[in-house]
């Protein structure tokens, strides 16, 4: 089974260099250090969608790999050192975690 911790964010008006400079260069490699959290990868939201309303611009998915979720998230909850950046829209955050169904299909 994999687990995926899931963060959908904005940043704020005219801080968008900021924003990704922080979690590119600080951030993804904070997360990283916390015991559970195998990876991590930024997405950005392309201008093509089935959807026109999206409510944010960026996504991040962290895989987990630990038996114990609950305990994962109490690391990342209890890390009070992780720097955090004035660049981000803190009203924006939609955070979930998610588990496989299944194994992986691929295209033939």
């Amino acid at each position: 089974m994999k687990t995926l911790y899931m963060v959908k964010t904005n940043p704020l008006e005219g801080r968008e260099d900021d924003f990704n400079r922080w979690y590119d260069q600080v951030h993804l490699d904070e997360v990283l250090k916390i015991s559970g959290f195998k990876s991590a990868q930024r997405f950005k939201l392309t201008p093509e969608q089935m959807q026109k309303e999206q409510n944010h611009s960026y996504v991040t998915l962290y895989e987990i790999d630990s038996d114990d979720i609950k305990g994962t998230l109490e690391n990342l909850r209890k890390a009070n050192w992780l720097q955090m950046t004035d660049a981000l829209d803190l009203a924006s955050i939609d955070v979930a975690v998610v588990s496989s169904l299944g194994k992986k299909i691929t295209a033939l």
